[in-house]
């Protein structure tokens, strides 16, 4: 941990900065172990965990401690980190739905390698640089390659473990910036980081830098502007708002932003080689007149009769100019079901006429812990219709015409309606553009998702996108309008009389838009006190929509699995029919309780093709302890007891069965144990047969002819069960044990009763071999 330290101090002394920084280290946050999940395609595995960023962070360090128990085989540890919204993984590269953005994928991961010739403990290290502030989730868990179906008796206990703990560098000498105020920087000042907290949404934020030149040398002066982060100044170049400014330029050096977000801190960060000063320039707080008249006599009228109406400050005209669109949202009964509506539109439809192409609408609504576990769904719908308020339309002169860099204005305007009479020559198109925590930069969308589709008269165009796990803050989406000649595909000014109208619906809702496809089921997982939902695919299908069908099986596997593994089970009748012919009722009973069970347990246990009688536990139950219980009165039926003290037998493995079941059906170890006494005790009572007769029993031609084929048939049904299946071929192998095991009994049920044991034994002998009975059965 200490090089990590020494590592982020060197970086920050490299900034050569001879004014003293105050940076401290801290280990912010620490989280106890956790155990992790093999991933196996479905997210429900996944740990999530919460971690806290503060603001003023120069470097942030996750440290993770991997544990793995001793000889387990190799395994994969993924560890994706994400700012403001749980991370969206796809380890095996699988698609999304149609609608779904894939470069909303999480690219912050680490993935290291634990167990077998990697040591079974590792610390792992995650640096992030001016990281945001505010929460930070990451997704931990293993991928493991091995798909082998085990019993519990032969897996190993693997185990991982995760303890993660993060650890800041943080500044406190930052220097905060005030609208109106001009800050001077300090003598050899070289490195320095302002910030400034935006307390309105506006058109634009300008930082201007005056530099002040002592001497005759020109000196040289890097900038760099990034919101709720300090900006990476390692990585100047690659940033799109820079500047590099020296003092003998006439240009003005000022660094901007479009559309600054209200309640949000802007990080300045300026190396510099001689003194300067910082000043903050804001949007002016103009007023925009929604009409220009040009006709004074008329002008007048409307300014006598609505005063403030028509007022307008040609220096105070905003450039950058847009309409801001405030929602409520209507929070529904289920799990981050939410839909937003526009706070002006009073019956809930969302329309918009987008009149001005000049300004876009910007539609602001909030993301939280109400719906960020979810999806947000978009859906645009358009068509170019009449303006209804033609009178309005009428005293509008072009919005173009009020810019400063449009000359002529009349003659622009005439030209604009010339052109716009004739709506087959000219192309309207509506463009969407989705970002988050940002207004900036919305006509090229370089961080968002941009949409468009072109708009026609009585005819609907739409489109749709929907965002896995959307970002917690501040979303917007900027819609706006665009026209160009049909013909050569230049910009041309838009139709006044013909106007787009938009139905915008802004909702999420839980897993892929609350379906799964046909292929899964959506669940809501708690995850670390995280709430999330996640599809859970079936039929081989994959993804986050259970869409990704390349290891898919085929309908006709599925179909021939549910016929292998239930009629499989019709080899029972062959025992059961043995049975009754030989008069062993009880057992014939019991077999059938075994194939009626597993037949329909199998019939329901199927993803697709299902077939259930009642509750899938109760099916579950009920096969175990029949297949449990058919081992055991078979190998007590080979014993040599009287009837009687067989049955009784019976009832006591029958109950321990049971018992099993309920406690644990899974636990193959302590079946295996059971199953082992009452081995034993029917070999037990043979040995004691061969002793008091002196001779070998069961005879040599029993042995051959009907044992050692038993033998063999169960010796490989465990042997198939134990080793040989996996998920790909379970259904064949799994059938073939049914059979195997079926056809066994036909080999070991006796001819005929045999009761030379009990007849011969007084009850002191019966007390003494239950007492040894009760003794193995406790070991």
């Amino acid at each position: 941990m200490c090089h990590y330290r020494f590592f982020v101090l060197f970086t920050v002394l490299a900034l050569k900065s001879v004014e003293c920084m105050f940076v401290y280290y801290q280990n912010y946050e620490f989280f106890s172990t956790i155990k992790l999940n093999d991933y196996n395609g479905y997210y429900g595995n996944v740990k999530i965990l919460k971690y806290s960023m503060p603001n003023d962070v120069l470097s942030a360090i996750w440290r993770l401690q991997l544990v793995s128990s001793e000889s387990c085989p190799s395994t994969d540890v993924y560890f994706y980190l994400e700012h403001s919204a749980y991370p969206v993984i796809s380890p095996h590269n699988r698609t999304f739905p149609y609608y779904f953005n894939g470069g909303r994928l999480t690219k912050t991961m680490i993935k290291k390698s634990i167990g077998g010739s990697n040591q079974n403990k590792q610390d792992v290290y995650l640096n992030i640089s001016s990281p945001s502030a505010g929460n930070w989730f990451s997704a931990a868990f293993t991928d493991s390659q091995d798909r082998k179906i085990k019993p519990e008796i032969l897996k190993s206990n693997c185990t991982y473990f995760l303890t993660s703990s993060l650890n800041i560098w943080q500044i406190n000498d930052t220097v905060v910036l005030y609208p109106n105020t001009t800050t001077q920087s300090r003598e050899h000042s070289d490195f320095k980081i302002y910030k400034f907290m935006s307390t309105t949404t506006g058109p634009y934020l300008s930082f201007n830098i005056k530099l002040k030149q002592s001497n005759s040398s020109v000196c040289t002066v890097k900038s760099l502007l990034k919101q709720s982060a300090f900006p990476d100044m390692k990585n100047f170049k690659n940033n799109d708002d820079h500047v590099i400014c020296q003092s003998n330029s006439s240009k003005q050096c000022s660094l901007s932003t479009d559309y600054p977000l209200a309640n949000s801190w802007y990080y300045l960060g300026i190396t510099s080689e001689c003194n300067y000063s910082v000043e903050v320039a804001l949007s002016n707080n103009c007023v925009e007149s929604p009409f220009f008249i040009s006709n004074k006599t008329l002008s007048t009228i409307m300014e006598s009769t609505f005063p403030g109406l028509l007022k307008q400050k040609k220096d105070e005209f905003c450039r950058k100019l847009f309409q801001p669109i405030e929602t409520f949202r209507f929070i529904g009964p289920t799990y981050f079901s939410v839909k937003y509506y526009f706070n002006s539109n009073h019956n809930r439809s969302n329309a918009l006429l987008i009149r001005n192409e000049k300004k876009p609408y910007f539609i602001e609504f909030l993301v939280d812990q109400a719906n960020n576990g979810g999806t947000l769904n978009f859906y645009l719908v358009n068509n170019l219709i009449n303006d209804p308020n033609l009178y309005e339309s009428d005293f509008l002169v072009n919005k173009a015409s009020l810019f400063p860099s449009e000359k002529n204005p009349k003659n622009s305007t005439h030209s604009s309606k010339s052109k716009t009479s004739n709506l087959a020559e000219i192309k309207v198109m509506l463009y969407a553009c989705l970002l988050f925590n940002s207004m900036s930069k919305y006509k090229n969308c370089p961080d968002g998702f941009l949409l468009s589709t072109q708009s026609f008269t009585n005819i609907f165009s739409n489109f749709q996108l929907n965002v896995a796990y959307p970002f917690m803050g501040k979303w917007y989406l900027a819609v706006w309008k665009e026209c160009f000649n049909i013909n050569t595909n230049e910009s041309v000014t838009c139709p006044t009389d013909f106007v787009p109208h938009a139905l915008i619906q802004i909702s999420s809702d839980q897993c892929a838009n609350d379906y799964c496809g046909e292929y899964g089921t959506c669940y809501i997982i708690n995850s670390q006190l995280n709430l999330v939902s996640a599809c859970k695919c079936s039929g081989g299908y994959e993804g986050y929509g259970c869409t990704d069908g390349r290891n898919a099986i085929p309908a006709r596997i599925y179909l021939a699995s549910v016929l292998f593994l239930t009629t499989s089970n019709l080899v029972f009748l062959l025992p059961i029919c043995l049975a009754i012919y030989r008069k062993w009722y009880i057992e014939s009973l019991i077999y059938f309780y075994n194939m009626f069970f597993s037949t329909f347990y199998h019939a329901c246990d199927q993803e697709f093709y299902s077939f259930c009688i009642f509750n899938y536990d109760g099916l579950q139950l009920a096969d175990f302890i029949s297949s449990y219980s058919s081992f055991i009165i078979t190998v007590l039926a080979m014993s040599s007891f009287e009837r009687q003290w067989k049955v009784f037998t019976f009832f006591v493995g029958l109950l321990a069965c049971i018992s099993i079941g309920l406690y644990d059906r899974f636990s193959y170890s302590t079946f295996v144990v059971f199953l082992c006494i009452a081995i034993s005790f029917t070999i037990f009572t043979w040995i004691k047969i061969c002793i008091s007769k002196r001779k070998l029993y069961p005879e040599r031609r029993q042995l051959i002819r009907y044992y050692l084929p038993g033998f063999i048939l169960a010796l490989t049904g465990l042997l198939i069960y134990s080793f040989l299946q996996t998920k790909s071929n379970y259904w064949i192998l799994h059938s073939i044990w049914h059979m195997c095991m079926a056809s066994s009994i036909v080999f070991f049920l006796p001819k005929e009763e045999t009761q030379h044991f009990g007849t011969d034994l007084s009850g002191e002998n019966l007390k003494g071999i239950f007492i040894i009975f009760l003794f193995l059965k406790s070991k």
